[in-house]
């Protein structure tokens, strides 16, 4: 086996530990910083909003840009 080969293979392991580590902290600290209710990231408030609030779909309307000069060719 190469030397490379091998230096490859401890490189990739360390850089597979360093992120199993750093999604084990982040997990723990998630969960701590939500147990205290600091971090609410799955939050319902104000993320959920019923399709009632939203007006239908016209297909038959003119889009106006708002503060917009009038089209002349609107009016033929």
């Amino acid at each position: 086996v190469p030397d490379w080969a091998i230096a490859l293979l401890v490189l990739v392991c360390i850089l597979l530990l360093l992120s199993i580590l750093t999604c084990f902290l982040m997990t723990t600290c998630t969960c701590r910083r939500k147990s205290r209710g600091e971090l609410d990231l799955l939050s319902t408030k104000d993320s959920y909003h019923p399709m009632a609030d939203y007006p239908p779909y016209q297909s038959h309307g003119r889009y106006v840009p708002p503060a917009s000069k009038p089209n002349p060719y609107s009016q033929v």
